[in-house]
């Protein structure tokens, strides 16, 4: 492994790039930026103790974004070799690095398996009383009214434009967004599971942000817990105008 030093504003690498290698930072954060029809789009932020660039390695798939210093940054540099190597070495390593694949399954077969139970079954009830609203003043004018969700899961997404085909699930919010386009046509779904209210991003193009921490293909985790009280739900990336409040009492 190679220790590396980027000053604020330096690459790491470049949206599209060969999957050569993995970066776990030691200090500083790095940005996660996507270009989408030309305009760099801003999805979020990791720091230290993080890894960048694991899911290229692991797949053999050019990078899916560009990773650039917000700060001063100290990295290890690991080659394809080196990065399973350690996942060899380490229980730990290698735990997180199945927890994400085997979340990447999971989205697979849940496709499957919701749309199975939406034909045959009703929605699960939802004790909680869960309440989405939308935060941002751009999106309150279509999405005036705060909604009970009394169901769950509930999916949030784009309307779909002309020519598009229909999304692999029906959204229960569907919204209508401009290109280049913010919201994914499946962005994002709230569910219970193990006990608790979950946001799941849904392979969205830009990824969602849920109180600050972004999730997505691009980053460590897809889904995280609601809490009790206001959660702030951002779809879309850092700068995206469909900013959701979700209240769980």
């Amino acid at each position: 492994m190679t220790r590396m030093h980027f000053a604020e504003g330096q690459i790491l690498f470049r949206e599209g790039d060969l999957s050569d290698g993995v970066f776990r930072l030691l200090s500083g954060i790095v940005d996660v930026v996507r270009e989408l029809d030309g305009n760099p789009i801003l999805l979020g932020s990791v720091g230290d103790g993080q890894l960048v660039g694991e899911m290229g390695v692991v797949e053999n798939r050019p990078r899916s974004a560009t990773v650039r210093a917000a700060s001063e940054v100290e990295a290890e540099f690991l080659n394809p070799m080196e990065f399973l190597d350690q996942i060899v070495g380490s229980p730990l390593a290698a735990r997180e690095l199945i927890r994400r694949l085997g979340q990447r399954l999971r989205e697979a077969d849940d496709r499957i398996a919701n749309d199975e139970r939406r034909r045959d079954r009703p929605s699960e009830s939802v004790r909680d009383n869960v309440y989405l609203a939308a935060k941002h003043p751009w999106l309150q004018r279509q999405f005036q009214t705060a909604l009970g969700l009394g169901h769950l899961p509930f999916i949030v997404g784009r309307r779909p434009i002309a020519g598009e085909g229909p999304p692999p699930w029906q959204p229960d919010l569907m919204l209508d967004d401009t290109a280049p386009f913010k919201l994914s046509r499946n962005h994002f779904i709230i569910e219970k599971r193990d006990g608790g209210l979950h946001v799941r991003d849904l392979r969205s193009t830009l990824g969602t942000i849920v109180n600050g921490e972004p999730i997505g293909s691009h980053f460590r985790t897809d889904d995280v817990p609601l809490q009790a009280g206001e959660n702030e739900v951002v779809a879309g990336g850092v700068d995206s105008p469909f900013v959701f409040s979700v209240s769980v009492a």
